[in-house]
């Protein structure tokens, strides 16, 4: 049994969807289970009138769909920049070196992202003429390279334009970093998309409010083989959009009540309600993972029953999260008429780590398998093929995973000091090599198996195991740089009163 019904196999539906009358309902009704979505504690901040209205655009005029796209990722930079540039950082820095934060430093920022935007412009050019010299054959690697340079050189600049400058070329590259990298990884193929189509996929229009730096829907050279070439692929894949999207609507309703009942907080509307008709909301009122550490690092124990609840209620709530965020930013990627895969897929259905792994977050895995697994697999131990794996696996899941990280949340670097953000890291650290170490023990174990050909109670026993490891592996995932491992082992331990 299907909640959600199969709206793309209906042929009829499909054929209407065709229409302009079609297409006018697909657009409207995205737009109202778009605005759905976004309830309380969905994270989702999309303004759905803004998307509607260039998914419209797009779902008329197909044949420019690419250079629509990128000039509808240049509209959404320009009046959502706020988030997309790191303006605030941008604006802490300034104000820390005695400058001005207003309109003059906006512009600057802009003037900045400009000229690095004809920067690589010129970069992708010389890639695609020198492939077979240092820079053709590893510009991925220069790039980031140059990346982490300017990190370490932000410890030497001088104080005043010099650091403000260096910071604002850093706060601007952030969140465009990886994506930069997908169009490097095209212009070394023999037939790229030209830099204008490049240009919609850099923080393209569909990530909405959610700007992240995980490029959900990889780059060019991925957008043009899942693109609708025709009027009944294009309706199809915005009838998958629709039905996602009811999906979703679904699971934020589910994760607004389990947030209610674990937390007890309510959304206004919904808490004015039982407050009038003078219903007792039932809740556990259970502590967040955040103050359940802080507690532990205190010295104050944690009921071994509630320690536990407070780790099931957060990994399911994070779980929902993911699935919801980004396949929110899928979904509209879908109605813009590319038929790429669901970011969060039944991740519970995993028969073993790595599985989960690939299910739970897939553009963030693909993201580190492109830039850090094959680099390594392709180039070392050929000899060795189970140390090769290894190799390859921690170093996309290990060491990507914590560069990716770390280059993400510049403002630490800002804020503590370059040494002092690294060392702040350990408890990421602890959390990336288990992860890696994880994966790589599972995919040691044998041949990857269907969840469905197990056995129940083998699924049962999976499941478990599965969901067990992530379960105590959320103890560590802190991206922060306050806490110290003691206070993580110290939570972590309190799990288990019989090993103390």
């Amino acid at each position: 049994m299907r909640i959600i019904p199969q709206l793309d196999t209906y042929p009829k539906l499909v054929a209407f969807a065709e229409t302009p009358a079609g297409k006018l309902a697909a657009v409207a009704t995205f737009a109202v289970l778009l605005r759905l979505a976004r309830m309380p504690f969905s994270g989702i901040r999309t303004p759905v009138l803004e998307m509607a209205a260039i998914i419209g655009i797009l779902s008329f005029f197909p044949q420019h769909r690419r250079l629509l796209v990128s000039a509808a990722t240049l509209f959404w930079l320009v009046f959502h920049a706020e988030a997309s540039l790191k303006l605030d950082l941008v604006r802490w820095v300034a104000s820390s070196q005695g400058f001005p934060t207003g309109a003059t430093l906006t512009v600057a920022a802009a003037a900045a992202l400009l000229a690095v935007f004809c920067a690589l412009g010129l970069y992708l050019r010389v890639v695609g003429q020198r492939r077979h010299n240092l820079l053709g054959r590893r510009p991925v690697l220069l790039l980031v390279g140059s990346y982490v340079c300017l990190l370490v050189a932000t410890r030497i600049t001088p104080h005043g334009l010099p650091r403000v400058a260096v910071w604002m070329l850093l706060a601007i590259v952030c969140n465009y970093l990886w994506f930069f990298a997908y169009a490097v990884a095209d212009y070394t193929s023999k037939a790229p998309d030209p830099y204008r189509y490049q240009i919609g996929t850099f923080l393209p229009f569909w990530v909405g409010g959610r700007v992240s730096p995980t490029p959900i829907g990889k780059g060019a050279a991925f957008l043009r083989r899942v693109e609708a070439r025709t009027a009944d692929d294009l309706a199809v894949t915005q009838l998958k959009a629709i039905k996602l999207l009811m999906w979703l609507v679904i699971l934020n309703v589910a994760q607004t009540a389990l947030y209610s009942f674990v937390y007890g907080e309510l959304p206004d509307r919904v808490a004015g309600f039982w407050k009038t008709h003078h219903i007792p909301f039932p809740h556990l009122t259970v502590p967040t993972l955040d103050k359940a550490l802080h507690q532990a690092a205190t010295g104050q124990s944690v009921p071994v029953y509630l320690a536990w609840t407070i780790l099931l209620s957060h990994f399911s709530l994070a779980v929902l999260r993911a699935t919801i965020g980004g396949n929110t930013v899928v979904a509209c990627c879908r109605m813009a008429g590319f038929r790429i895969l669901r970011n969060t897929f039944k991740p519970l259905y995993s028969a073993n780590i790595a599985e989960f792994w690939n299910r739970y977050y897939f553009y963030f895995k693909e993201l580190l398998v492109d830039f850090f697994f094959f680099p390594v697999y392709i180039r070392y131990f050929k000899k060795y093929r189970r140390l090769r794996l290894a190799a390859a696996t921690l170093a996309a899941a290990t060491f990507g995973n914590m560069l990716y990280h770390f280059c993400r949340d510049i403002h630490y670097v800002f804020q503590l000091g370059l040494w002092q953000a690294i060392a702040g890291f350990r408890v990421y650290a602890v959390y990336s090599l288990a992860l890696g170490v994880g994966i790589v023990i599972s995919q040691l174990r044998g041949k990857k198996v269907e969840h469905a050909s197990l056995p129940f109670y083998r699924r049962v026993l999976a499941c478990v195991g599965v969901v067990g490891f992530f379960c105590l592996l959320e103890v560590f995932d802190y991206e922060g740089r306050t806490d110290t491992l003691r206070t993580h082992f110290a939570f972590f331990w309190n799990l288990f009163p019989l090993v103390r």
